[in-house]
């Protein structure tokens, strides 16, 4: 395979990353906090993994960022691999981030008034 046409493919992988896998991610783990599901989730557990996520996501970004790597050795595909988990994380932040606003219980787990 040319280089060009490595380029050119490492360049729709990442565009679909980050516009459709992303998005895709954060809808459906926001539409899961909508519905209540996971069951054993709160809102504070959801802003627990947001954090969490969120936080390795930014190091293995700027890491696969900052690495010095030819594009001909095998370190490249570490560092893309580095990338794309980062961007995984980067969703999986995103979409606890909607879930804290967006969960809400189930009715037949609230107690009475009284």
């Amino acid at each position: 395979m040319g280089l060009k046409a490595y380029f050119w493919f490492e360049a729709v992988w990442l565009s679909l990353s980050f516009f459709v896998l992303l998005p895709l991610i954060t809808l459906m783990i926001g539409y899961a906090a909508w519905k209540g599901k996971p069951k054993n989730f709160s809102r504070d557990l959801y802003f627990t993994a947001s954090g969490s996520a969120g936080l390795a996501s930014g190091f293995l970004i700027v890491y696969a960022q900052r690495m010095q790597v030819d594009v001909r050795s095998w370190q490249h595909l570490f560092q893309i691999a580095c990338f794309g988990l980062g961007v995984l994380l980067f969703g999986i932040a995103a979409g606890c981030a909607v879930g804290i606003f967006t969960y809400r219980r189930n009715s037949s787990r609230q107690e009475p008034p009284g």
